[in-house]
């Protein structure tokens, strides 16, 4: 066999420690334990193979990591998605005072304490799955009310009715604007349907972009108080 051979097997386990060796032109066998400067090849190409290993560990261990947060990522988005909401709501100068969660549907309430007005928040993940957001990216349901209490709300709620479609119609199309009432409270709701590219908010290390969430939930307040005082005053 090649040099090379040979000490692919000592390096294998391949040949036992003991067996001797001769080569072209030797009249005697050698122990290769005993032979230094085969040694130190052996020595050598152990070396360059536990640097190898160490190589190929060092980049399963940083694949793995990279692995780790995509999962981590596709667990807690929602859950930063809805503290990010809460936290740019109040930005804009409301008050939470309802919270319930099924897990996946979220809902909140929120109220200007001084004015009385209220922004509600329908929220549903679309993409919570691993799959599914490498796909698509993670993406999200989004209707978001703005709502005050009206004096004369039986005349209001019929008039908005028949203007609007229903708050209670099923797939809405974004940008579809709706209305909705809490008869208990005397308040008349006018929201519109979103999808979110739950991406433009939430990074990659869960990190939020604050100022461009609070912008945009400001801006469609904006734009739904509008359309509410528009039909109520």
């Amino acid at each position: 066999m090649t040099l090379s051979v040979l000490i692919d097997h000592v390096l294998h386990g391949r040949l036992a420690p003991n067996i001797s060796f001769s080569f072209q032109g030797s009249q005697e066998w050698f122990p290769y334990a005993n032979h230094p400067q085969l040694q130190g090849l052996v020595s050598e190409r152990s070396r360059a193979l536990d640097d190898a290993k160490d190589r190929v560990f060092g980049e399963l261990v940083k694949k793995s990591w990279a692995h780790f947060h995509e999962n981590e990522r596709a667990m807690f988005v929602d859950e930063v998605l809805v503290g990010a909401v809460i936290t740019s709501t109040l930005d804009n100068g409301f008050s939470l005072i309802d919270l319930r969660s099924t897990g996946v549907a979220h809902h909140l309430r929120f109220e200007d304490l001084q004015s009385r007005a209220r922004i509600v928040f329908d929220l549903r993940h679309l993409t919570s799955g691993l799959l599914a957001s490498k796909v698509l990216g993670h993406r999200a349901s989004v209707v978001i009310g703005y709502g005050e209490p009206v004096a004369d709300f039986g005349r209001v709620w019929q008039a908005l009715k028949s203007e609007y479609k229903s708050g209670f119609i099923q797939n809405a199309e974004p940008g579809t604007i709706t209305v909705d009432a809490d008869v208990t409270g005397g308040y008349v709701y006018v929201q519109v349907d979103m999808f979110w590219n739950v991406d433009d908010y939430v990074k990659e290390d869960l990190s939020v972009d604050y100022p461009l969430l609070t912008n945009h939930v400001g801006s469609t307040v904006h734009a739904l108080r509008k359309y509410l005082y528009g039909r109520i005053r």
